[in-house]
């Protein structure tokens, strides 16, 4: 049987329900992506109403939604940045939530929406009194910011949320997210430490620091050792409490003169160890936004390009908001946003430093002219 063609008038939600043999109430909730509709009838709704030549009102429907939940709104729609730290105001500590969240607060009122952070509770006790007055509020948009501790025990009400991470939070969710590109930043941070005349580069993080951003620092930094013909040195990832042992026998077998870590722990103590940055080693952070709230000034690095992440976060939800998508997506989309380098003290330039040339483009040996 031929598809119907789309008419000229596009048609009702009636006119889709009689075509499918359902109610219009099915027909409607299928299309908002309602999860009390099962998948498999979503999607053939969908299909059906694409045929016709469907296409919904971004407007009305906004104001049926604000109807049904007997919440009309004269403001902009306000979108929750959730935090899960062990204070309120603990994301405020923290690079990442910080340049986010100004990313997000201005792309969000370009667009006519309004940030607003909400606290989880402690490790994310209060998750669900949080999302009961979420939807009391008819708040559907939220940002999930990364927590210092994985909120996992205490899940979200995912079905009536529409959600986009920031980083990796919940990485064990599909979840739409846009982050860093970690791969490229550690990569890149080897790449400028080579061009400075470094040789022995190692990287040291903590363990934990490394499974947050799906292992993409060490895979990035094995990458451009191979890459770069550097020395090889094994990375040091550390565990929490046995730090100080741990660099004391990795700084005497390594011997780098340049480390790459996050950020201003890894400094910190390497210099509580009697190492002078940067007369003994050089130094690189990964995350020179959290060097600067650390107050060590003018480190060398990755700078993540936080903002245009936030902003990013809010392009994707506000497609979501759109579609009344609630839940988890089925075909989650990473956005990935590329960092850039920042010169800085802890770094400077050695006489061995090469100017470097992309490996496409180094000359190709000659071919040996026939006799």
């Amino acid at each position: 049987m031929a598809a119907p063609r789309p008419s000229s008038n596009p048609p009702t939600l009636r006119e889709i329900a009689r075509r499918a043999g359902v109610s219009h109430t099915t027909v409607s909730l299928s299309l908002r992506n309602h999860p009390s509709i099962p998948e498999p009838t979503r999607e053939r709704l969908r299909h059906l109403a694409d045929e016709l030549g469907y296409r919904s009102n971004v407007l009305v429907s906004a104001l049926m939604s604000q109807v049904r939940l007997k919440q009309p709104k004269s403001g902009p729609e306000v979108v929750g940045f959730l935090t899960g730290g062990p204070t309120a105001d603990d994301w405020k500590n923290h690079s990442a939530s910080l340049g986010y969240h100004e990313g997000a607060r201005r792309r969000a009122h370009q667009l006519g929406l309004r940030i607003e952070p909400f606290w989880l509770g402690a490790g994310g006790a209060s998750a669900a009194a949080t999302c009961r007055m979420l939807q009391a509020r008819a708040i559907r948009g939220q940002l999930l910011s990364p927590f210092p501790v994985p909120v996992y025990a205490h899940d979200l009400d995912w079905m009536h949320l529409i959600c986009v991470g920031l980083g990796y939070v919940f990485n064990h969710h599909a979840l739409h997210r846009a982050t860093h590109n970690h791969f490229r930043g550690s990569f890149l941070a080897y790449k400028e430490l080579v061009r400075l005349g470094y040789r022995r580069i190692g990287l040291m993080l903590d363990r934990d620091e490394n499974s947050r951003v799906n292992y993409g620092w060490l895979g990035g930094y094995l990458a451009a050792q191979n890459t770069w013909a550097g020395a090889r040195i094994e990375p040091l990832l550390t565990a929490t409490g046995n730090e100080v042992r741990q660099v004391k026998t990795w700084m005497r077998s390594a011997r780098p003169d340049a480390v790459i870590g996050f950020g201003p722990g890894q400094f910190l103590l390497l210099t509580h160890l009697g190492y002078e940055i940067p007369r003994d080693l050089a130094y690189v952070a990964l995350d020179v936004e959290q060097t600067r709230l650390a107050h060590v000034e003018e480190v060398a690095g990755i700078n993540q390009n936080l903002p245009l992440i936030g902003a990013t976060a809010i392009d994707i939800l506000a497609s979501q908001l759109y579609h009344h998508e609630l839940g988890l997506p089925q075909r989650p989309v990473i956005s990935m946003i590329e960092g850039y380098w920042v010169a800085g003290r802890t770094a400077p330039p050695r006489p061995g430093g090469t100017k470097l040339a992309p490996a496409a483009r180094r000359p190709k040996a000659r071919m040996r002219a026939k006799a």
